[in-house]
């Protein structure tokens, strides 16, 4: 019975100080385990591979279009509209007076229009003296004018000065002989006579005066 105890407190002491020093290893494996840093194993190969040469793909060519000139017009700048507050409109003050009684008025003479000047006289052309009919007669008949039996009518115009004398005679359209056109003047330019114009102050002036002289040949 002694050594039948022995032997099982033997195995009993032995599987005891194995769980011991089990426990103690895995203790100490899990101290190892978190202290432990690992080290990833880096392959040292390296992969190479060759890259094709980039192919130039040329854009397609288009038509440069002529750039026209536009005139354009600049956009017009956008402003803030400002409140200039309440507008005062201007006082107009009679009598031609401007401005208020603080700071006093400035008079604004009237202007009266200068009166028009009413013609006093009726402006009048100049007037023949005597018979008309006596300024050319038949005893005026040109020389070349009767041996050719030329006629015809002789239309004139008279330019006269202030003093109602003929300065100047113009054929304004002739008769067809230059005989009767220069006898014509001739003689209106010594036998004509004349009261001369007057203007609207009634004072004498330069006037003019048209007629016609027709020549007929004498009747024997």
């Amino acid at each position: 019975m002694a050594y039948a105890d022995a032997n099982s407190t033997n195995r009993k002491l032995g599987a005891t100080a194995a769980v011991m020093a089990l426990e103690a290893g895995l203790a100490w494996a899990i101290i190892a385990g978190l202290t432990m840093t690992i080290h990833p194993k880096i392959d040292p190969r390296v992969n190479t591979f060759t890259i094709p040469p980039e192919t130039k793909v040329k854009p397609p060519e288009t038509p440069v279009k002529p750039a026209t000139q536009q005139q354009t017009r600049a956009p017009r700048p956008i402003t803030d509209p400002i409140d200039l507050g309440p507008s005062t409109l201007p006082t107009f003050i009679p009598d031609n007076v401007l401005g208020s009684g603080d700071g006093g008025g400035i008079e604004i003479p009237r202007v009266t229009p200068a009166p028009v000047p009413v013609p006093s006289f009726t402006p009048k052309s100049a007037r023949p003296k005597g018979k008309i009919a006596n300024w050319v007669t038949t005893n005026d008949y040109p020389t070349a004018g009767l041996r050719g039996e030329h006629e015809g009518s002789v239309r004139y115009r008279l330019s006269i000065d202030g003093a109602g004398k003929v300065r100047d005679c113009t054929v304004t359209a002739g008769s067809g002989h230059a005989e009767l056109d220069e006898a014509a003047c001739a003689t209106l330019l010594r036998r004509a006579q004349f009261d001369p114009a007057t203007d609207e102050t009634g004072a004498r002036a330069p006037g003019t005066f048209s007629g016609t002289v027709i020549w007929r040949l004498p009747q024997d």
